[in-house]
């Protein structure tokens, strides 16, 4: 008996593709009791393995009894050791918790070891919260850790939140002074991260002897950078003016790195561009500084590619002078000829009550929709939050609109009616939301959607019914599934490496564009069983008898739109030989296109009903 029950599993697993070496060996460990973590469904145990279904079965903490075939299990699992902190906290998180309030220190140190690279604050607050933590406790925790991380000279603590936690094994030799520091430091993004590293540390004022050796090795590095560079020069000069003030010296990039900067506003208003958006304003305030009353040049010139932050700084600028009404001016001239960055539209937008409003409006409105237009045909994609704005914002479309006159808003409903910055759903949407404002145009707008489909579509009942299901799944299943996505790869943070984020995006585009077409052809379809058909003439629901010139007598029958059975001679009344055939009478001809491209003249031999 027993001989029989080991044998049967190797029967059915004999028929199962093989799983590459490298995946076996992965396998291997993956064993009922087991702890392990996916990406997406977080830490979870195994609770039994099938050999001849060749799957585990997992119990997530966000989904139990989950079924994963070895082969994507050996890929995407990643084992944990019976003592991994994740483990833990799944099966023991009161114990866990105790620890974390009597020496937070040592669970960190714990859990770094245990993450390696992946030991980032973002990813241990993934771990923790909420499993263990709520929000407001996390914080707490994490303070009393950082404070105990801080007293042990063998954790290296990042700067950002997105870089590695490093804890060194045995005794940790001496830290290099700032001076030390740089002269070791090799590249500019080297430099700019010690200088940034110095101006957080308590001790910043004894650094003051040492400011001018610091500065003459920031400044020689400056002379390294290449002129193809102009942005690495930017954040070099930043950094190093930010560092003087911080030691309580004029905030000054000094006189060799001010040299090789571009002086030309517009030259400096691309380099601005090439930084990062949260040194953008400060470097720009840097540069207005230095150009004296030229600064204004200069801000104009930053204007067209300002990004909403920018926007903020240039804008508190002018109006700390006073000189808000020249600002104004160059931002009408810039959306009169659509030479406005999206994200200055979406700044306009949101500041549509303050001492700008006059570019408010309608005027804006279609501004907004022909930037988007110019964005489409443009090598990268810059118009997501403006495109969002204007779909998401139901108060801006008010605010901008309420107060139009009739016959301009009907010149407006028709631009956007014939925008191509929208996909269908998104532009009903958006008319939906125009119709409800100024109700006048709700003619205008049925009239061009009739208009659009008033060719109905004869299709079968089976090919119609077909449709629905595929509508029912996409609705019911496929949209929430990738919503769900979108929230856990969401969670990765770093939108713009991040490639799951970006595959379910396109994932939703795909699955909405889908359901757009489904909704249009199901509303625009006629469904018939081909009955009542006469059989005359070819026409849809019938059984034609052809001869072409030189060939043998063949069939071909003509259904509905979405039948298509090429094999058994069922072809749509849509194609090319359809429409070819459609009203010709046993008898007559027909020129009927060849796959070469030609044409090949048939005789009509009969006609018949496809349903007698």
């Amino acid at each position: 008996m027993s001989t029989e029950a080991e044998a049967a599993p190797t029967a059915s697993t004999e028929d199962a593709p093989a799983l590459d070496p490298r995946l076996q060996e992965k396998l291997k460990p993956l064993v009922p009791g087991a702890f392990c973590r996916h990406r997406s469904w977080g830490v979870g145990r195994i609770a039994s393995r099938d050999e001849a279904l060749q799957s585990l079965l997992i119990d997530f903490r966000s989904k139990k009894g989950h079924t994963m075939e070895f082969g994507y299990a050996a890929e995407s699992l990643r084992l944990l050791a019976e003592d991994h902190f994740e483990a833990r906290i799944l099966t023991d998180p009161g114990s866990v918790k105790e620890w974390a309030a009597k020496d937070p220190g040592e669970l960190i140190k714990h859990a770094v070891k245990h993450l390696g690279r992946e030991a980032t604050t973002v990813r241990l607050e993934e771990a923790f919260v909420p499993h263990l933590f709520q929000p407001t406790e996390w914080k707490k925790f994490w303070e009393a850790a950082k404070r105990a991380m801080r007293k042990d000279a063998r954790f290296l603590f990042p700067s950002k939140r997105t870089e590695p936690i490093l804890y060194a094994e045995g005794e940790v030799e001496a830290k290099p002074s700032g001076l030390e520091e740089l002269r070791e430091a090799v590249g500019v993004k080297k430099v700019v991260e010690i200088l940034e590293k110095l101006q957080k540390g308590r001790d910043i004022g004894a650094l003051r002897p040492q400011a001018e050796d610091i500065f003459r090795i920031v400044d020689a590095t400056g002379q390294k950078v290449p002129k193809s560079q102009p942005g690495q020069l930017a954040e070099l000069a930043l950094a190093r003016a930010e560092f003087a003030a911080a030691l309580g010296l004029p905030a000054d990039p000094g006189e060799v790195l001010r040299s090789l900067l571009p002086s030309e506003p517009a030259r400096l208003a691309s380099v601005i561009e090439s930084l990062s958006a949260a040194k953008q304003p400060r470097f720009a305030e840097l540069m207005a500084e230095r150009m004296g009353e030229r600064w204004a040049e200069l801000f104009n010139a930053i204007v067209p590619r300002a990004s909403g932050r920018l926007m903020d700084a240039i804008a508190a600028k002018f109006r700390k002078a006073g000189r808000a009404a020249e600002l104004e001016g160059t931002l009408d001239r810039l959306l009169r000829e659509r030479q406005v960055h999206p994200d200055t539209v979406v700044w306009l937008c949101r500041n549509r009550a303050s001492e700008f409003q006059k570019l408010s409006g309608p005027f804006l409105f279609l501004t907004a929709l022909a930037v988007l237009e110019k964005e489409q045909l443009s090598d990268i994609w810059r118009g997501s939050r403006l495109h969002d704005l204007l779909l998401e914002d139901k108060e801006l479309i008010h605010d901008l609109l309420a107060a139009t006159a009739p016959e301009e808003m009907r010149d407006i409903t028709r631009a956007a009616m014939s925008s191509t910055a929208f996909e269908e759903l998104d532009k009903r949407s958006l008319m939906g939301a125009l119709v409800k404002l100024h109700p006048h145009i709700g003619s205008m707008v049925a009239g061009e959607n009739k208009a659009a489909s008033t060719e109905s579509l004869v299709v079968s009942w089976e090919s119609l019914e077909k449709r629905k299901k595929e509508l029912e799944e996409i609705v019911s299943k496929k949209i929430p599934a990738n919503s769900k996505d979108i929230a856990v790869a969401r969670s990765y943070g770093d939108l713009r490496e991040n490639h799951e984020f970006k595959a379910a995006k396109e994932m939703q585009a795909v699955l909405m564009r889908r359901k757009a077409e489904l909704e249009s052809m199901i509303v625009s379809a006629q469904g018939t069983d081909f009955r009542g058909v006469k059989g005359d003439v070819a026409d849809i629901g019938t059984v034609v008898e052809i001869q072409e010139e030189g060939g043998s007598a063949r069939k071909v029958t003509i259904l509905g739109a979405w039948d298509s059975d090429p094999e058994n001679g069922v072809i749509s009344y849509q194609t090319a030989v359809g429409q070819a055939l459609l009203k010709k009478k046993p008898g007559d001809t027909a020129d009927l296109p060849t796959e070469a491209g030609g044409k090949s003249r048939a005789r009509i031999l009969s006609v018949r009903p496809y349903v007698t």
